[in-house]
């Protein structure tokens, strides 16, 4: 590889991956400022609250719920459930990274 075309493709690997990290401290950074959101409606889910919510939707007597996807078990279920694997997927990031 001739000298110009690899600082241009280190260039573009710089570039690259500075964009990546820079989405990915947004993103942290939305994550982190919605994780009292995500405690609520963990905690609402686990509640009486919700089971009774649930029970009075299916027996529709709540005719101004349209959509309660909050209300089927597997919705939340789902979610939390991704939101380990990904809580995991990225301590394994993190110890790739600092291991470079």
């Amino acid at each position: 590889m001739k000298q110009k075309e690899r600082i241009d493709k280190m260039e573009k690997i710089l570039n690259n991956s500075t964009k990546l990290l820079e989405e990915l401290e947004e993103i942290l950074n939305k994550l982190d400022e919605d994780s009292k959101n995500y405690n609520e409606l963990v905690k609402y889910y686990y509640s009486k609250n919700w089971a009774k919510d649930k029970e009075d939707f299916e027996k529709e007597l709540l005719p101004d719920v349209e959509a309660a996807g909050v209300l089927t078990e597997d919705s939340i279920y789902d979610m939390m459930t991704t939101s380990s694997g990904l809580a995991i997927q990225m301590l394994e990031l993190a110890t790739k990274m600092l291991k470079r």
